[in-house]
């Protein structure tokens, strides 16, 4: 075969034109659907209970958990492309918790000792935890099947990482519903229920994830 002719061979090719960063972003939203559907069914309309809670406490839990998916997401594709430079985009990660501490020790300063229990764990802290743990499994599996795409030198950190993603993008699709006000409820609730996912891709990324 001629030079030319393997040229335009591979030119035509869809592994070419394919890009697996867009793929895992397909696959990311395409289950973020899946598990907003999936709150719907079982938890009713979304935003119900922003007349309850109010515009504010609405607008922290929503930007905390996109400023988080979004970190979380820009680690994965840095751990996906040899090369990339992952630290900085994974300390981006620890930003929007940053901002929820402060905002929590505010809270935790300006509130009696005996209601920081409350702050917390406020009356959904199951609930929560349960309801984000299993929307980010469609995420999840989503993620992790388009990232076979990608070509991650350290398959157990790129895994955990896509399961960061779909624990935060999970957080986003249920701060729709969550009633709860508090910048500590956040930090207590969102974060062990991502890092559920986190785990589960950080346990199987070395067997799915391998190149």
């Amino acid at each position: 075969m001629r030079t030319e002719d393997l040229i335009a061979d591979l030119a035509a090719s869809p592994a070419a034109t394919a890009s697996p960063s867009r793929g895992f972003a397909v696959a990311l939203a395409a289950g973020w659907i899946i598990a907003l559907l999936g709150l719907v069914l079982f938890l009713g309309s979304p935003l119900s209970a922003v007349p309850n809670t109010g515009m504010l406490p609405f607008a922290v839990k929503t930007g905390f958990a996109v400023a988080f998916a979004a970190a979380a997401i820009s680690a994965s594709l840095a751990a996906g492309r040899p090369g990339q430079k992952l630290a900085l985009r994974a300390t981006l990660i620890a930003i929007p918790f940053a901002v929820l501490l402060a905002l929590a020790i505010l809270e935790l300063t300006s509130t009696p000792r005996s209601d920081w229990p409350q702050l917390f764990f406020g009356t959904t802290y199951a609930t929560c935890i349960t309801a984000i743990a299993l929307a980010s499994l469609p995420v999840l599996a989503a993620a992790l099947w388009a990232y076979r795409e990608m070509a991650p030198t350290r398959p157990a950190l790129a895994g955990l990482l896509v399961g960061l993603s779909a624990g935060a993008a999970a957080a986003v699709a249920y701060a729709l519903y969550c009633p709860e006000t508090t910048a500590a409820f956040l930090l207590a609730a969102y974060t062990p229920a991502a890092l559920v996912p986190a785990l589960a891709g950080w346990l199987v990324g070395p067997k799915l994830l391998r190149w």
